[in-house]
Parts: structure tokens; sequence; C-alpha cells
């Protein structure tokens, strides 16, 4: 028992000096277990992490549904009961202890009120009650956040966001490797690790709508739901738990610290949340050049301290100030703070991105050239028209190497996804991919903001989808920077139902990149990739009109792609 408890105190100062935080004040106290009754009578397991010696504390309350991550957790609520906070961490329902059926999302705000309701009366609590933890464990927070009682005076989110559809569909494309490998890992109680084949077979299945049953164990409502959603004006997007779910972040009344990383599938949804807050002159984002999980991944080298899981330093400083008022000093509510690949300190931000900048308009020029890797070309000027095609064939998808919209890393690790700026020096070779580069920087800028691509093309398919992926060539390599994609059917982000499109005919797609911080050294070139899939993160497209998620069967399409005279121009928010 003495050597157990001497083993936990070492890994927490071992902790505290790795994640640069200040002395340790109180030593643990102790903890116990609960099983807390719901207003249904479902109870949940619930432990409560105290600091010795301190009648009434302030208070941190984390909600869980990942056994993994429990571990971890009660080691992280150790941590803070050493700063003299109490800490009180619950297995939401239908995971590990707790009882009743574990249905997503569904009974998070019920249940974290309750438990609120009961935390805020327990004499332990000196009256100051936060929340915090990441990913599922931030949705738990956020589903509730315009009804908190008033002993709760901060919420600290990360790498999550309120309006679902930003994240589950691009255009028409269904993130798979968001949403189907979290179904496929998790369609009950406890977590299938072992499932990564199942992941990669649901996948590639169709119609999409029975992946469920064959290799999730068992019909997956809130999937299928998904499923058949890919407007963005869909039934389903208007239900009262998804319009109410996003409607949260203008009713909020209490600070946030939101927690976000530019290599993370809910990025576009926790700024589109943090925007919204109505809070947001008393809150603070920051966003680091991190994944799902807050770690670098890919092939970029950063030559600042990136930070760690979950940022402990301005987290413990957040709480210090609003649970026992002392002085913020690195953080400045109302702002953004930003590190992005390449930039040789942190930002602050008062907006971003910064709504005035004047973007930089390329034209892509040159098609044919763009079949190999030499590439078209990226002009300032409007180049003369051309034209070039390349077949796309749906049972040989371009492979997604890199990016934001990826999730299955981060447990089913054999499969080799890699999210973040992964290297693309070869993927230009493909015959489905078009490559256009750009002349070498004459010094130092800045990407700060959105990138767009207006592409003008045309299919022999009725329905088909375009892949776009910014890469910045430079110190050797050419790092993935932002992917986007569009449809046929929705060519905008405007279109709220599909548009019909008629073969052979020309279109213009607009294709918008999620904001980046970027720093491109002197001699970097900006290269533009155009292709149409990118498998598994998006779903491949049949290239076939109606609903993508009962087609049974697929067809090959030539696509072709206009340039010059502005038929096809990439716009970035370039800073000199």
């Amino acid at each position: 028992m003495v050597l157990a408890v001497g083993l936990a105190v070492l890994r927490e100062e071992l902790f505290r000096r790795q994640a640069k935080l200040p002395p340790f004040t109180h030593e643990f106290g102790g903890s116990e277990d609960v099983f807390l009754p719901m207003r249904d009578g479902v109870r949940l397991h619930t432990e409560v992490f105290r600091p010795k010696g301190v009648e009434r504390a302030p208070t941190i309350l984390v909600r869980n549904p990942y056994f993994p991550l429990r571990t971890l957790e009660r080691f992280q609520c150790r941590v803070l009961t050493r700063y003299g906070y109490a800490c009180v961490l619950q297995d939401v329902r239908g995971q590990m202890e707790s009882e009743g059926e574990w249905r997503p999302i569904v009974n998070e705000r019920d249940d974290g009120l309750d438990t609120l309701a009961w935390l805020v009366k327990q004499p332990f609590v000196d009256g100051n009650v936060a929340m915090r933890g990441p990913s599922y464990l931030s949705c738990a927070q956020l589903v509730m956040a315009d009804a908190l009682p008033p002993e709760v005076k901060t919420l600290v989110p990360s790498v999550f966001g309120v309006d679902f559809r930003l994240a589950a569909y691009e255009r028409g494309l269904f993130r798979h490797d968001l949403l189907t490998a979290w179904a496929t890992l998790m369609p009950e109680r406890g977590m299938r690790f072992s499932s990564g084949q199942d992941y990669l077979a649901a996948v590639a299945h169709r119609p999409a709508l029975e992946a469920d049953e064959r290799y999730m164990t068992k019909a997956l409502p809130w999937y299928r739901e998904l499923l058949t959603a890919e407007a963005p004006g869909a039934p389903y997007w208007q239900s009262a738990q998804q319009a109410g779910f996003r409607s949260i972040p203008e009713k909020t009344t209490v600070p946030m610290l939101f927690v976000a990383a530019f290599f993370d599938p809910f990025f576009a949804a926790q700024l589109d949340a943090f925007e919204r807050l109505a809070t947001r002159s008393r809150s603070v984002l920051v966003v680091g050049p991190w994944n799902h999980l807050n770690m670098t991944s890919g092939d970029a080298a950063y030559d600042v301290e990136t930070g760690r899981f979950d940022p402990w330093p301005l987290m413990l400083e957040w709480f210090d100030h609003h649970l026992k008022g002392r002085p913020l000093v690195t953080l400045t509510p109302g702002t953004v703070r930003t590190l992005g690949p390449g930039d040789h300190a942190w930002r602050t931000h008062e907006r971003w991105p910064d709504a005035t900048l004047e973007p930089t308009a390329l034209h892509l020029a040159d098609a044919p050239a763009a079949q190999g890797c030499d590439g078209g070309t990226l002009e300032p000027a409007r180049p003369a028209a051309s034209s070039t095609s390349y077949v796309f064939d749906p049972s040989n998808p371009a492979p997604t190497r890199g990016g934001a919209a990826m999730l299955s890393f981060a447990f089913f690790a054999t499969l080799g996804v890699t999210p973040g700026p992964v290297d693309q020096r070869d993927s230009c070779a493909r015959a489905d991919v078009l490559t256009f580069r750009g002349a070498p920087l004459e010094r130092e800028a800045r990407l700060s903001g959105a990138a767009r691509l207006a592409l003008t093309v045309s299919s022999t398919a009725p329905d088909t989808a375009f892949v776009a992926r910014l890469v910045a060539e430079q110190d050797g390599k050419a790092l993935l920077v932002r992917e986007a994609a569009a449809t046929l059917a929705f060519p905008t982000a405007e279109a709220l139902q599909p548009v019909a499109y008629a073969p052979g005919s020309p279109a213009t797609l607009t294709l918008d990149f999620w904001p980046i911080e970027w720093t491109l050294p002197k001699g970097a070139r900006v290269r533009l990739d155009v292709t149409s899939s990118s498998f598994p993160v998006l779903h491949t497209h049949s290239n076939r009109a109606g609903p993508w998620a009962s087609q049974t069967g697929a067809d090959v399409a030539t696509q072709t792609v206009f340039v010059g005279q502005g038929a096809s121009v990439l716009t970035l928010p370039l800073v000199p």
C-alpha cells in the first residue's frame, strides 16, 4: 500500500514537471464511489476525489463515456486535488459501471443537470463548480450550457462543437473516418478496439444503410439517421434535438476556455460555436497544430513548444481565475490564441480569422500540364483558357493522406491513418489527380484564415464529387495544409437541398477550406491538387444521383476541369 501511494505521488510529480505546472499546494485526500440516481431511477457510477485537509473546495466535474480514458481521468482528478480542487468523475449512462442504455448524446442533458443539482448541494463544494474534458466529454458540457446552476462558473470544452452538420458532412459527402469509425468502435456498452477491419469494410459497403448490422453488431438508429441527412436542409437537422443543440452558444451565461485543434474533425464546428457564444467577450479560444488527441502528428516540424493533451497550464490558470479569483496572466478574455505550422511564437488575435484581410487570387492555368507532377500553374493574372479530363473510378479511390477530418487513428492505430500535415510528394502521380503549382515565395508569408477554390467542371455522371488539397511545398516536403470537397448536388454552401445536374454541362463548384494559421518560409510553393475522392475520410461517391446511403452500385465517370479566363480560381488568406 505504501509503495502504491509512493508511485502515485511520483507519477503526479513527473506529470507536473513535464506539463510545466507550478508546485503542488495540497496532498491527495482520497476518493469515494457513489451510485447517483437520475430522475428516472437509473444510477450512474460517480467518483469523488478530494484534497487532503480541505473541508469545502472548488470542484471540477467530468462526465466520461470511454473506458480507457477513465484511468487517465482518475489520474487527472488526483492532479487537480494537488492544487486544492475537488474532482468528480462520472461514467455516463450505459457505459462502464453506470446503469442504463447507451444512446449517444440523448441522455446527457438530463443526466448532466441531475448530476449538477446533486453536486452543488454537497458539503465538500464551496459554491464554485466547473466542467472540463475533451471530445464527447465536451459534448456532455455543452449540451446543457444554457441551463447551468449559478454555482457553475465556467466550462472548458475541447475538440468538439455543437453544429453537428459541420462535422458529419462536407457538401453531401459523409465523413466516415469520424462517424463510421466511432459507430464501429462503440455501438453499445464497451469499446471494440479490434474492429478496425470492420470499420474499413463498413466504409466500402454498399448500400451504406446495411453496414451497421453487418459490421457494427446491430442496427444503430442514430447512425442511420445521419446517413440519410446529407442535405443541410434535411428534416433531421431541423429536429428539436439538433436545432436546440445548435442554438446553445447564444444562450450560454458562463465564460469558457475553448481548446481547439487545427487538425481535428470538429474544428469548424468548434470555431462556429465560439464565435456565437453569448459570453464570447469573456471567453478565450486556444487553437494549436494538434489532432483530436491534442497532439501533433504528420510530417511538419515545429521549433516552438506546442503543448500537450488538454493544455494544463492554461486550464489551471483559467480555473484558478474563475473558481479562486486569481488574475489571468497568459490568457486575455475575448481573444483567440493560435499556433500553426511554421509559426515562430503563439499569436493572440482580437478576431480570428480576420474578416478584413484581402484575399490573394491565383488562377489555375495550363490544365493539360496538370496531368503530371510538374503540374499546371497558379497565376496571379488571368491565363488563357484550357481544360483537361481524368477518369474517376469509385472502385479505386484516391487514399486519404493526412488532414483534419480524422478520428479512427485514435483507436484503430493499426490502420495507419495519420491526421495532420502529411507529406503529399508522390500523390500527384495518380492518373486521377491534377496538380497546379505556384511560384516560389520571395519572402516569408502567412496563411491566416480560410482559402476557397472556385472550380469549373463537367462530368459524364449525373452527380459526382471533387476533392481539392491545398499543399505547401517547403523544406523538401509537400505538406497537406487543408482538404475540401463538394458534389455537383451540393455545389455551394448555400445549397440546402440537392441541385439537379445535366451530364456534360459546365458547373462551378465552390470548395471552402477550413481556416488555418500556417507560416510559409521563403522559397515555399503553394500547390493545389484536384481529384474526386479521399478514402476513407469521405464516402466515395458512386457517380449516381440520389440518396447516397441507399445506392447499391457505382459507375465510372470522366471528369473535366476548365481553367483560365477566370474559370477556376484559388483565393488564399495570405498575409505578407
